[in-house]
């Protein structure tokens, strides 16, 4: 028999985030659904979630990761661990220096989101010196393959931590793209282990990531 494994998706946004309605419950929901271990809460520039995670995590074995979702000057910063919201708009070495600061002793990781996204803020390498600990490689969400390709290529080249994430807006996106990892029980293992994770999934269909495209251009992304 094979080592057990536990999936995650650690990049989703709720009803906290400007651009999506889907309320936390039922992501968790889903998640038991569809077998997914670990989630995390990704909202923009907000953190409102960690305090209904930490009232939800009693209610179900899915592991509650708190995240955020922080725009930098270098494009979207994915932080976990149990901080207030991180100061938007610094560059993102700041921002990642700013969250280990505030972190203090807990492990606090930071994951830049969608890095070669051109359409989503990516700036591409010039994010390498920052100080991140990885890149997501695989955003379900990404209108062009070449976007993951690129994030992939250089991850490896850097031996920087690798994810795969749905960069869900929509409960239908969730658990597109999700990380494998080792079998735990605990918000500082799930993190710890992102070291050995593996990306897997797939992108959204083009129909639908370019609908979602051109209603968040204009401002009326409303589900």
């Amino acid at each position: 028999m094979g080592k057990m494994v536990l999936k995650i998706d650690l990049h989703c946004h709720s009803e906290y985030s400007w651009d999506s309605k889907v309320p936390i419950k039922l992501y968790i929901k889903k998640a038991e659904i569809m077998g997914l271990g670990a989630i995390s809460i990704t909202d923009h520039n907000d953190t409102q979630s960690h305090e209904k995670i930490k009232k939800l995590q009693s209610e179900t074995n899915v592991i509650l990761v708190p995240g955020q979702e922080i725009n930098t000057l270098e494009g979207h910063l994915l932080i976990y661990g149990w901080l207030p919201t991180i100061d938007r708009d610094l560059s993102m070495d700041d921002t990642v220096t700013l969250a280990r600061k505030i972190g203090g002793d807990q492990i606090i990781y930071c994951i830049a989101a969608h890095p070669f996204d051109k359409f989503r803020g990516g700036k591409g390498k010039i994010i390498f010196n920052t100080g991140i600990d990885g890149l997501e490689i695989l955003n379900a969400s990404a209108l062009l393959g070449r976007f993951n390709s690129s994030a992939k290529k250089n991850s490896e080249k850097l031996q920087l931590i690798k994810t795969g994430n749905s960069d869900s807006h929509r409960i239908s996106e969730f658990g597109v793209a999700w990380t494998e990892i080792p079998d735990v029980t605990t918000v500082e293992e799930v993190l710890i282990n992102l070291k050995v994770g593996i990306a897997k999934g797939e992108r959204i269909g083009i129909k639908r990531k370019s609908t979602r495209f051109i209603r968040r251009k204009f401002g009326k992304m409303t589900d």
